[in-house]
């Protein structure tokens, strides 16, 4: 239980940082660093899809 939530908070970290990270750049406009928040977000969501919410879990 205490490792899927552990899994849990670092998926939700990635999500959170690359939104924020591609929000601040975004209001900047600078383009290329708020594609990156966004694959970073894409990224923590497929990992909490794979590492959580996998039905072979």
């Amino acid at each position: 239980m205490e490792r899927r939530l552990l899994k849990t908070f670092i998926g939700i970290g990635m999500v959170g940082m690359g939104l924020v990270q591609a929000s601040l750049f975004a209001v900047q406009s600078e383009w290329i660093p708020t594609g990156l928040g966004i694959l970073f977000s894409l990224l923590g969501i497929i990992y909490l899809w794979a590492e959580i919410y996998s039905p072979a879990q």
